[in-house]
C-alpha cells in the first residue's frame, strides 16, 4: 500500500510523543512492506525563499519537508490555518507525485486545514488522527483566557485574548531551526540567522470572527474525512460534543515503538515509597501548581516518601520544589534512559488539570510495572482504572491529591497490591507497535474499498 503521511516536523528538530508517533508508525509500516512518504511543514531559513519541497530519506520513508512554511506562528495565524494557496499547490503535486491508496494526516502545524480538502479533491481516501485538540483550540490544550476548560463552542472573542496571553515567540520556528542546524553551518551564518527578525505576523490583526471560522470550518472539514481516529475516548466525545460528525469518529489507542521494550521493575519490599513524574513541572496545565500545592499539604513523616522529578522543569516552579523535603528534580532525559530511570519508582504521577488527550507517559509507567495516581480528565481515564491500575483524584483537587499521597506513603503495601495487578494487567496495557500498524493497515484498506465502491 502507498501511504502518505502528513504532519509537522521530525526527531530531533521536534521533541515530543506526537512526532514519535507519526515516526514509530512510519517505520513499522515500512517494516511491513508499505510505500511510506512524508509531507510535513519543516524548518524555516530566514534568507531562503519559500515554501518549497525539500525531499531526503529517513530510512525507508521519502521526506517530503516543506521549508518555510508561512504557518510559522502556529495558532496565530487563523486565517492562513483555513486556507493558503502556496501550500495547497505543495501539497497538490505531492499527491500527484506520491499516488498514495490513502492520506493519513497526522498534525496541522505549520499546514492549512485546506490540504483535506485537497486530497479529498484527488479522490484519496483521508484518515484524520488527533493526539491534542488544534483543530478546536488555537493554544492546542483546549484552555480559555482564564486557564478552564473550554467547551463552548462560541470561542472567537475568547481565543483573541487567549492567543494574546500565549508567549511562545513568533520567531519559534527560526530559532529552533538554527539550534538544529547549526551543527552544520559555519559559525558566522548561524550568528547572522538567530539575529535575523522573523517576518511579522498578518498585517491585520486576527479579530474574534477570524477565530470563530477558524473552528467552524475545521469542524466541517473533519467531518467530511473518511475516518478521524481520536487517540482516547475523551478525545472523541470533545469532537463530537463540538460538531465533528460522530459518524467519523473512531477510538484507537495510540502506543509508540519503545513502551513495549520498557521492563518490568522489580519490586522493592520495605522501601519507603517513591513517586515520580515525567512532566508535571513543565507547566500550569501539566499540573505544576497542583502538586506543588499538594505537597504543602500533605501530612506524611519526613522520609516516609520521595518524589523523582523527571524532564524539564518551568523556572516558576523549581526554587519552590527544591525547598520541599523529599523531592528531587532530576532533569531531561532521553527516552533510552527511561527503562533505567524509572526502575526506582513505585507510583508514577499523571497531575494534568487540562484534557490531556492521552498521555503516553502513563503507559510507560503501567508498561514498566508501576501503577498512577491521576486527575480524573482527559484521556488519562482510559487506561487508569481505579483500583485497577492506580487511583484517581476525582476532584482532580490538590486536597484530595494530597491525600491520597499521605495513605500511599503510609502503606507500601497498598502500592505492592496495586503494582503487582498492573504487572498482571501488562499484555493487555502494552500495545505492540506492530499491532497497531495492522490495525491501521485494516482501517486503510476499509477506507479505500468505500472510496472505490463509490
Amino acid at each position: 500500500m502507498r501511504i502518505l503521511h502528513i504532519g509537522s516536523g521530525f526527531r530531533p528538530f521536534r521533541r515530543g510523543g506526537l512526532v514519535a508517533y507519526v515516526e514509530d508508525l512510519m517505520d513499522a509500516q515500512v517494516a511491513r512492506g508499505d510505500e511510506v512518504a512524508y509531507f510535513f511543514s519543516g524548518r524555516s531559513y530566514p534568507l531562503v525563499p519559500g515554501p518549497r519541497l525539500r525531499r531526503w530519506r529517513r530510512g525507508g520513508v521519502a521526506m517530503l519537508e516543506m521549508l518555510n512554511s508561512p504557518l510559522y506562528d502556529h495558532g496565530r495565524q487563523p486565517r492562513r490555518e483555513v486556507a493558503e494557496p502556496h501550500v495547497e499547490r505543495l501539497a497538490r503535486e505531492v499527491i500527484a507525485e506520491v499516488r498514495p491508496d490513502v492520506v493519513h494526516v497526522q498534525e496541522l502545524a505549520g499546514l492549512p486545514s485546506s490540504v483535506l480538502d485537497v486530497a479529498r479533491d484527488a479522490g484519496v481516501p483521508v484518515v484524520v488522527t488527533l493526539q491534542d485538540y488544534f483543530l478546536l483550540c488555537p493554544t492546542f490544550k483546549l484552555l480559555d483566557a482564564a486557564g478552564q476548560v473550554c467547551l463552548r463552542r462560541e470561542i472567537g472573542a475568547d481565543c483573541v485574548a487567549t492567543t494574546a496571553l500565549d508567549g511562545r515567540h513568533r520567531g519559534l520556528m527560526y530559532e529552533e531551526t538554527v539550534r538544529h542546524d547549526a551543527p552544520r553551518l559555519p559559525d558566522l551564518a548561524a550568528r547572522a540567522a538567530a539575529k535575523l527578525a522573523p517576518p511579522q505576523r498578518e498585517s491585520a490583526r486576527p479579530d474574534a470572527s477570524a477565530f470563530q471560522r477558524r473552528r467552524d470550518v475545521n469542524v466541517e472539514r473533519l467531518s467530511r474525512a473518511d475516518v478521524v481516529i481520536a487517540m482516547s475516548h475523551r478525545v472523541a466525545e470533545i469532537h463530537a460534543q463540538l460538531g465533528v460528525d460522530p459518524a467519523r469518529l473512531r477510538t484507537v489507542a495510540l502506543t509508540l515503538a519503545h513502551i513495549e521494550r520498557l521492563t518490568p521493575r522489580t519490586p522493592r519490599p520495605g522501601a519507603s515509597v517513591t513517586f515520580a513524574t515525567l512532566a508535571a513541572f513543565e507547566s500550569i496545565p501539566k499540573g505544576g501548581r497542583l502538586l506543588l500545592d499538594a505537597l504543602h499539604a500533605m501530612r506524611a513523616a519526613p522520609g516516609s516518601f520521595r518524589l523523582l522529578v523527571f524532564g524539564y522543569a518551568d523556572p516558576m516552579f523549581v526554587r519552590e520544589a527544591e525547598a520541599l523535603a523529599g523531592v528531587e528534580l532530576r532533569g531531561p532525559f532521553k527516552p533510552a534512559d527511561l527503562d533505567g530511570l524509572l526502575d526506582e519508582v513505585d507510583v508514577g504521577l499523571m497531575t494534568s488539570v487540562w484534557e490531556e488527550a492521552y498521555g503516553y507517559a502513563g503507559v510507560e509507567f503501567l508498561a514498566k510495572g508501576i501503577p498512577l495516581v491521576a486527575n480524573a480528565i482527559g484521556g488519562v481515564v482510559d487506561y487508569v482504572r481505579d483500583g485497577e491500575t492506580g487511583w484517581l483524584n476525582a476532584s482532580r483537587s490538590a486536597a484530595e491529591l494530597a491525600a491520597l499521597l499521605d495513605r500511599l506513603a503510609a502503606d507500601p503495601g497498598e502500592v505492592a497490591v496495586m503494582a503487582a495487578r498492573v504487572r498482571e494487567r501488562r499484555d493487555a496495557i502494552v500495545k505492540p507497535m506492530s499491532v497497531h500498524a495492522d490495525e491501521m493497515d485494516a482501517i486503510y484498506r476499509d477506507c479505500v474499498t468505500a472510496t472505490r465502491a463509490v
